[in-house]
């Protein structure tokens, strides 16, 4: 599946190739997976850093040396997304929130 991302006409090839290294901390796969791809056509070095609850991960991707963030398998979420610090809906709004983010 190929995401279609706001910022992807911004954020092109020629824009990635203005830096020598790129450090990524974001929040979602699809963003993360855009800066990977752009990286790897650009060739630049990429710093990749990501966390899950209280677990994190960092790594460089490094073209034709290493694996890309999109050649690994990724685990299933198991938490639903929300505006809580536990990461579990605890009032009805929460779930309401998660729910339409499925129907955009």
């Amino acid at each position: 599946m190929i995401y279609s991302l706001p910022f992807s006409d911004k954020f092109d090839v020629s824009f990635f190739k203005g830096f020598s290294l790129v450090l990524s901390a974001l929040d979602n796969r699809a963003a993360r997976s855009h800066v990977n791809r752009m990286c790897l056509v650009a060739d630049i070095p990429l710093i990749e850093s990501g966390s899950a609850g209280y677990l994190g991960q960092v790594g460089a991707i490094l073209k034709g040396k290493t694996e890309c963030y999109d050649c690994t398998e990724k685990a299933k979420q198991k938490t639903y997304p929300n505006c809580t610090i536990r990461n579990t809906p605890s009032e009805l709004i929460h779930c309401v929130v998660w729910a339409k983010s499925l129907f955009k």
